[in-house]
Parts: C-alpha cells; structure tokens; sequence
C-alpha cells in the first residue's frame, strides 16, 4: 500500500471522527447533558491507549444566545 493512500484514509477517518463528535455534542447539548468536564476514557483493549478528553465551551461574538432570557 502506498504512504499516500495511508494519509487518504488517516485523513478520511480523522474528518469522520470530527463529524461524529460534532453530531455527539450537538445532540447532547439538545438534549440537556452537561457537556463540559473532563472524561478519562479507559478502553477494554490491552493494546489500545486509554485517553483523557476535555470539553470546554467557547463563546464566539457572533452568538445570540443569551442564558439570561431563555424561556421554558
């Protein structure tokens, strides 16, 4: 296999992930789970590595939402 298709597919795989955590923070935060803390991941494969996540979030200028005038 050639180093190129290697970084073809690494690159694929890394935009499918972000997509897949884009869509998981979009649904959790719809759905009212408190999305912002820090996770360790501890994963059942002896050679897989375990993994430390943080979620923060990050206000942009351009955001209307204000939590002051939320109505229920």
């Amino acid at each position: 296999m050639d180093t190129t298709d290697n970084l073809k597919e690494a690159s694929a795989a890394t935009a499918a992930f972000e997509n897949d955590l884009k869509a998981l923070i979009l649904g959790a935060f719809a759905d009212g789970a408190a999305i912002e803390g820090t996770w360790e991941i501890t994963l059942p494969v002896t050679d897989a590595p375990n993994w430390m996540i943080e979620i923060a979030k990050i206000r942009t200028g351009d955001s209307s939402y204000d939590p002051e005038f939320i109505e229920e």
